[in-house]
């Protein structure tokens, strides 16, 4: 009953903002212009470089996977630019009214659930990835997946009303070195969740400073005294010399935030580190939501040797 009377409401929005579009009257967005995709349209997701940072998906796929209501604004505004990056959301909206669309990559994201099993095993965390518009078929080549790690005294599943908090990462690479990033949650009857992030996985360019972390921290909480309550390391990336070499050689990487003794340990697989981790810090931090909060981290080889340091 709740989606057919926001259906209404939206046909109701759009039956007014017609109306004052007709009379030259400005409170509905500008009108988003319906194309015709591109005949043999497709995106390209085996080549070299960052070509995910570009706006490759055209508008008229945009309108095709997550049509716009009738004089609803949209961000970013699909009455001006053209296209998209890969894997990003469109928010449509009308005054206190919002409702977001994932675009997708080659294909539209797509919905339905995957088991805790599943997360376990290489064919069902192809499967969940895949779930994002990015098909994680024999092209990529499976690295590993690591499931969470829980550091210190975190929130309890029962605080947020849970029966099971599943989380894990998983990646994947291509010919072209670009590492693909999965991470996946099972939250018992709320239900599955799944994104997907790229990053280079060749060797680049020496970094001024240094060879930065593969991973930044995510999903801070900040205590009432504007210290650090805790926070999530999770994705995959390259580890690097300071030249920026891979370090293909690696096979793990400690990491935590600067200034705090917490570090935790991840598997670096064919130079690409897989991580996940929740952490509460033992040390004191300041923490500046406009400020980016610094980790480094020490790479080893199977022998436990250092082989490089990286920061970020």
């Amino acid at each position: 009953m709740e989606g057919g009377l926001v259906d209404h409401k939206r046909e109701f929005v759009g039956v007014l903002c017609t109306l004052a579009l007709a009379t030259g009257l400005s409170a509905c967005g500008a009108p988003i212009p319906r194309e015709a995709v591109p005949e043999g349209w497709a995106l390209e997701v085996h080549q070299p470089g960052e070509w995910w940072t570009q706006p490759l998906i055209p508008r008229s796929v945009v309108v095709q996977r997550c049509p716009p209501p009738i004089g609803w604004a949209s961000e970013p505004d699909l009455s001006n630019v053209t296209g998209v990056l890969p894997g990003s959301d469109v928010e449509y909206s009308f005054a206190s009214d919002d409702y977001h669309c994932s675009v997708g990559w080659s294909e539209p994201a797509s919905e339905g659930e995957f088991s805790v099993a599943d997360m376990s095993t290489e064919a069902g965390l192809r499967r969940a990835c895949s779930r994002s518009g990015l098909p994680m078929d024999a092209s990529w080549r499976f690295l590993g997946s690591k499931p969470s790690e829980r550091v210190g005294d975190l929130p309890g599943m029962e605080e947020g009303g849970l029966e099971t908090w599943e989380v894990a990462t998983a990646a994947f690479i291509d010919e072209f070195g670009t590492v693909v990033s999965c991470l996946v949650e099972h939250m018992g009857d709320a239900g599955t969740f799944q994104w997907v992030e790229l990053s280079v996985g060749a060797d680049t360019a020496v970094t001024p400073g240094g060879a930065a972390c593969p991973v930044q921290p995510r999903n801070m909480a900040r205590d009432d005294d504007g210290t650090l309550m805790d926070y999530q390391l999770r994705g995959a990336g390259a580890v690097r010399e300071d030249r920026g070499k891979i370090l293909t050689e690696a096979t793990t990487l400690r990491i935590g935030v600067v200034g705090d003794s917490v570090m935790t340990s991840h598997p670096v697989v064919d130079g690409i580190a897989i991580v996940d981790a929740s952490v509460v810090p033992n040390a004191t931090i300041p923490f500046d939501w406009d400020q980016p909060l610094p980790v480094e981290g020490q790479i080893y080889d199977a022998d436990g040797d250092l082989l490089a340091t990286c920061r970020g």
